[in-house]
């Protein structure tokens, strides 16, 4: 499916965004209407009955099919009484996108608490490990050169080379990932935690930056990154008592605790804004690595 100019999970997430807009009425008449106008072709040109929706975006698409039905998107324009109707139609799936709100609530809470426990494991079992933080994402100017597609694409390949440990990568302990989307924007990106063998790694500004450098050739220079190890930022948060990135000793309770918060940043049930509003079938979207394996010194043998 060509995109050239269309960005796809831009228009998703405008569409997302339209619709929970009305349904908090947060939104003017007008301005329904004007966005109607600009999103429903792009949007429906592109729909693609292969991915999955948000339940705001499903909801966009049964509502304005009532109304306009086998009408080519070209040809719909969205005057006072298609717009009044499409509002008042949206109402009857609000159940259905409170319902998706609260289950992935739940979610992200069930991935906190794995992701506490697996990263309290880690920092309990080594004397001292390199946390390094670093948003990954794409520039604003190229973004519409990005599908979900792409996107899926590209987290694959970062977690095959993680998985591989060589590189910038080694020497790897510990992993954390959660991909998300702006709600604004609508921009895909991935939160990415790393956790190096403290006596082998120990400058975390440059290995962030590498990182990241991978992560531009992996997506082909469309990608950019935020390092988080900027020695003025990471400063402030130790003047606070609040540094949870760097090197972090297991015999420095704060350290650990301040370490265990940064990583649950990638896991926060108030953050639905930020879910995928269309995926793959099968997509992941959260993951970490394995505590328990038979390579990691110093546990029991795992029993088969």
């Amino acid at each position: 499916m060509p995109y050239s100019n269309f960005n796809q999970p831009q228009v998703v997430a405008n569409v997302h965004n339209l619709v929970t807009a009305i349904l908090a009425n947060t939104i003017s008449f007008d301005d329904v209407k004007t966005q109607l106008n600009g999103l429903y072709y792009p949007f429906m040109t592109h729909f693609n009955t292969e991915l999955f929706y948000s339940q705001p975006v499903v909801a966009f698409v049964y509502s304005t099919n009532a109304i306009v039905g086998e009408s080519y998107p070209i040809d719909v324009v969205w005057d006072h009484d298609k717009t009044q109707r499409f509002i008042a139609t949206l109402s009857c799936y609000r159940n259905d996108i409170e319902r998706e709100r609260i289950t992935f609530s739940y979610q992200e809470s069930q991935n906190r608490n794995n992701l506490a426990n697996y990263v309290g494991n880690l920092t309990t079992h080594y004397s001292r490990l390199l946390f390094v933080r670093i948003d990954l994402k794409y520039a604003q100017q190229t973004s519409h050169h990005v599908s979900i597609e792409n996107f899926d694409d590209h987290m694959n390949k970062l977690r095959e080379l993680i998985g591989n440990k060589k590189t910038c990568f080694e020497h790897l302990h510990g992993n954390a990932w959660a991909v998300e989307q702006g709600g604004v924007n609508g921009g895909l990106h991935c939160h990415l935690l790393l956790m190096f063998d403290g006596s082998k790694r120990d400058n975390d500004w440059y290995l962030a930056k590498e990182i990241g450098e991978k992560w531009k050739m992996i997506t082909a220079g469309l990608g950019e990154y935020y390092n988080y190890h900027d020695p003025e930022r990471k400063q402030k948060y130790q003047q606070y008592g609040k540094l949870g990135i760097g090197m972090i000793h297991r015999d420095n309770p704060q350290e650990v605790e301040n370490a265990i918060a940064s990583a649950l940043y990638l896991t926060k049930p108030s953050k639905d804004e930020q879910q995928l509003k269309l995926w793959l079938p099968n997509m992941r979207t959260f993951g970490h690595g394995i505590y328990r394996t038979s390579k990691r010194r110093g546990l029991p043998p795992i029993v088969k």
